[in-house]
């Protein structure tokens, strides 16, 4: 019979930072869409009470999943969120792998000043590599990947190598800048941005009183404890130290809160309209996010993010008569896990309601 810490190890190599929902292929946005019928004279109005009650009963299965939650069902109109329905939209949360979408928008704004090419070849080093998700790790350091496999693997595997891999040849700080260009309000929150490998570090290996004067610290010497002492640290599959449960999850993660998400969605969408950018839509489709129709949602773009006490989950939409969408909730609790299977229901719900917004 395993042991307690034994089974909270297996836990942890499963879900801490995944995307946690599988990929089902890209498709892509529809030129033309099939419209969704308008409602019949009055129906509009007549259904605003139903639809008001629908979100209301959302809303109450929403709140006690954890003690800080976010919620925002929004639609995409002249490139700014206009919501649907919200809860605290603007409270800034631990978003677990979900901050994965900056790292992708930073790709996609040195695509387009020529700073970088999605055919551009990136060699593994093992000095990048983190544990999983993904599988990236796996492989040999000198082998070869295109800059847009490795950002596909980061979105649709939730990879976290490949995600370390990308900070490093992009850079840290060009990350950072992206935050703003992507719509968020506080970037110093996340600053120095921390990638995944160093994340794992702080929570398996650095002692307490350590973690306390990092934190304390202002963020250029942050940024040289990173480089002398935290990176340098070995990571095992094998060793997670004490993390089998929450842990400082409102100081080491990565923040924002769901208006800020929306924002970067929507920037990430109008990005993609460019020359030579449609790689980034296709990238965010790899992975549709659980089980939803694609005759409702022809486009489906999908980033998830989990550790211990913090899940989030987050939908790009395309509905079928053309129309777009964001759907993101985030839920942080510093002592439980969060019920995965409870958030995961309550958003596919949350899509319906969308389906049927007029």
């Amino acid at each position: 019979m395993a042991t307690p810490r034994a089974v909270g190890q297996w836990l942890l190599t499963l879900v801490v930072l995944l995307g946690s929902v599988s990929s089902s292929g890209w498709q892509p946005l529809p030129t033309m869409a099939a419209p969704v019928p308008p409602p019949a004279a009055g129906e509009r109005h007549a259904s605003t009470a139903p639809a008001t009650t629908a979100w209301a009963n959302l809303e109450a299965r929403l709140t006690p999943l954890a003690p800080a939650s976010n919620f925002l069902a929004a639609e995409i109109v002249d490139g700014r969120c206009r919501p649907v329905h919200a809860v605290t939209p603007d409270r800034r949360l631990a978003l677990g792998s979900t901050f994965k979408l900056y790292v992708l928008g930073e790709l996609a704004r040195q695509v387009a000043a020529g700073r970088a090419r999605w055919d551009e070849e990136l060699e593994i080093q093992d000095r990048f590599k983190s544990l999983p998700s993904g599988g990236m790790l796996y492989e040999p350091a000198g082998t070869r990947y295109t800059l847009r496999y490795f950002a596909e693997r980061m979105i649709a595997d939730s990879d976290n190598t490949a995600t370390d891999h990308l900070i490093h040849r992009l850079g840290r700080e060009n990350v950072e800048d992206a935050q703003v260009a992507l719509g968020h309000g506080a970037p110093e929150l996340n600053t120095p941005f921390l990638t995944t490998h160093e994340l794992f570090a702080f929570k398996i290996a650095v002692a307490p009183e350590r973690i306390d004067s990092y934190l304390a610290a202002a963020d250029s010497a942050q940024r040289r404890i990173l480089a002398s002492e935290v990176d340098p640290i070995p990571l095992s599959e094998t060793y997670w130290g004490d993390w089998v449960g929450p842990k400082r999850i409102d100081s080491l993660e990565w923040f924002a809160s769901a208006s800020e998400i929306c924002r970067a969605l929507a920037t990430l969408q109008a990005m993609s309209q460019g020359p030579g950018l449609e790689p980034v839509q296709q990238i965010l489709a790899l992975n549709r996010g659980g089980a939803l129709d694609p005759a409702i949602w022809p486009y489906a773009g999908f980033k998830g993010g989990y550790e211990a006490g913090v899940y989030n989950m987050t939908w790009l939409l395309r509905r079928a008569d053309g129309r777009l969408f964001v759907l993101t909730a985030g839920f942080n609790d510093p002592v439980n896990y969060v019920d995965q299977g409870a958030v995961s229901a309550l958003m596919l719900d949350a899509a319906g309601l969308l389906a049927r917004t007029p």
